[in-house]
C-alpha cells in the first residue's frame, strides 16, 4: 500500500514545462511555436467547416485572413522563424495532420479570394450600385491598388513583407468588382503564392520585379475589358 500511495503522490506532482536552464527567450519561442501549432489546427477546422457549408463565405474569409495574418506575425520574429524552420519540417516534427490548413498557408489567401467566390453581402451590394453593372467605388479601389503596387515596385519595394499585403489587397479589390475571370488574373494569384512562400525579409530579384511589373500592367489592361 505504501508503494501505491507513493506512486499516486508522484502522479500529483507538477511537471515543469521548462527546466532551470531555459532562458526567457527560449520559453517565449517555445510558447509561440505552440501558438503556431494551435493556429494550424484551428485553420484546418475552419477549412473543413467551410467545405461542409457550416460556415458562410464572409465569416470564412474574415477568419482565415485573420489566422494567416497571425501566422505571418509569429514568424516575423527571427528566433521563432529559425526554430520553426519551414512548414513541411514543422509538420513532420510534430506529426501534424492538417492538409487543408497546409494548403491554405502555402497559398497565402482564403479560397474565396483565390477563386473570386463572392459572398451574398458582396453580391447584394453590387446589385444596389445605382443600377450600374459595376460599383464605381469598387472599380476606383481596384484601379488605385493596381497603381499602388506598380508604384511600389518602381520605388524598389522587393521584400515579401512589403509586397504580399499590397498584392493581396489588390486581388481582394479586383474580386469586389467582379467574380468574372479575366486574362492574367491567374498570373496575379500565382505571384501572390510565389511571394507568400518567401521568408519575411526575403526579396525578389530585379528580374522578378520586372516580370511582376509586366504582369501587373498586362492584368491592369485586361481588367478594364470587364468594364466595357
Amino acid at each position: 500500500m505504501e508503494g501505491a500511495e507513493s506512486t499516486i503522490e508522484n502522479l500529483r506532482d507538477e511537471v515543469p514545462l521548462f527546466d532551470h536552464f531555459t532562458t526567457s527567450q527560449q520559453r517565449e519561442t517555445t510558447e509561440t511555436l505552440a501558438e503556431i501549432y494551435s493556429l494550424i489546427i484551428a485553420l484546418d477546422q475552419i477549412e473543413k467547416a467551410y467545405l461542409r457549408d457550416c460556415l458562410s463565405g464572409e465569416d470564412y474569409t474574415v477568419t482565415v485572413n485573420k489566422l494567416l495574418a497571425q501566422y505571418q506575425t509569429y514568424l516575423s520574429n527571427d528566433e521563432v522563424c529559425k526554430e520553426f524552420g519551414n512548414l513541411q519540417s514543422f509538420k513532420e516534427r510534430y506529426n501534424i495532420s492538417a492538409s487543408n490548413a497546409m494548403t491554405r498557408i502555402e497559398r497565402g489567401m482564403p479560397v474565396t479570394v483565390e477563386h473570386a467566390i463572392r459572398s451574398d453581402k458582396d453580391q447584394d451590394a453590387s446589385h444596389m450600385s445605382s443600377g450600374n453593372k459595376f460599383s464605381g467605388k469598387a472599380v476606383a479601389e481596384a484601379t488605385g491598388n493596381f497603381i499602388t503596387v506598380m508604384d511600389a515596385l518602381k520605388l524598389n519595394y522587393r521584400a515579401k513583407d512589403q509586397l504580399h499585403p499590397l498584392m493581396s489587397e489588390l486581388l481582394l479589390s479586383v474580386n469586389r468588382v467582379s467574380s468574372q475571370d479575366f486574362e492574367h488574373r491567374k498570373t496575379l494569384v500565382e505571384w501572390i503564392v510565389k511571394i507568400n512562400k518567401m521568408k519575411a525579409a526575403e526579396k525578389i530579384s530585379e528580374d522578378e520585379a520586372s516580370e511582376l511589373l509586366f504582369s501587373l500592367d498586362a492584368a491592369y489592361k485586361t481588367f478594364y475589358t470587364l468594364l466595357e
